[in-house]
């Protein structure tokens, strides 16, 4: 019985989840109610309440769905201390644009952060939560660099720092350009055949 009552309640957060995801890409962050959510996702008002304190906790949640699972593997590939640190963060960017546009979820949540957030007053927190992540990911991603500066991979000309900005500004700007609905561009296509001459460029 405990069991059957962990799962519904899971699933019922999922569902707020889901349901807040369509109601936010929809209609922006700011003019979503939670009772338009409840209501969306079938469930009571209470029932959202009793998932999340206020709007602010259920963005995070939404977006901890699409970012953890990047950060661990960025992390994972900083911690392995491979010999091929430039294929393996060039092969993880790749993969990443690519599930962008196979992965609904993961392509509403970032369209809702770059063009249907207003970053004012509560949604502060929301941008404390976009910087942390994104200073992560640089780290992560710095480290790999270092590591390849190490075994003499990396080309004379970029150093650690500026390879690993230099990669956060391309990914950002590649994803932007893609929510924007740019004309003739796809993210799996030629945001990837960006990054593989980007990364032609760090390598001796």
């Amino acid at each position: 019985m405990a069991r059957r009552t962990k799962d519904q309640a899971e699933k019922t957060r999922s569902a707020i989840l889901d349901a807040a995801e369509r109601e936010f890409y929809g209609h922006g962050v700011a003019r979503t109610s939670l009772e338009e959510i409840a209501h969306a996702a079938g469930v009571t008002r209470g029932a959202v309440y009793w998932h999340f304190k206020d709007k602010i906790e259920l963005c995070e949640a939404m977006m901890q769905r699409v970012f953890l699972p990047q950060e661990d593997i960025l992390k994972r590939l900083a911690a392995r201390q491979g010999s091929t640190p430039l294929a393996d963060l060039q092969k993880a960017c790749g993969d990443a644009l690519r599930l962008i546009v196979r992965d609904r979820h993961r392509w509403h949540v970032l369209a809702i952060l770059t063009h249907r957030c207003e970053y004012v007053e509560d949604m502060a927190v929301i941008m404390a939560r976009r910087r942390q992540c994104k200073e992560h990911m640089l780290s992560q991603s710095r480290t790999l660099f270092e590591r390849a500066k190490k075994l003499r991979q990396l080309a004379a000309g970029w150093s650690p720092r500026t390879a690993a900005l230099g990669l956060q500004a391309m990914m950002s700007g590649l994803i932007v350009g893609a929510m924007e609905g740019r004309k003739n561009f796809r993210l799996d296509k030629e945001g990837v055949a960006c990054i593989d001459a980007f990364f032609r460029s760090l390598r001796c």
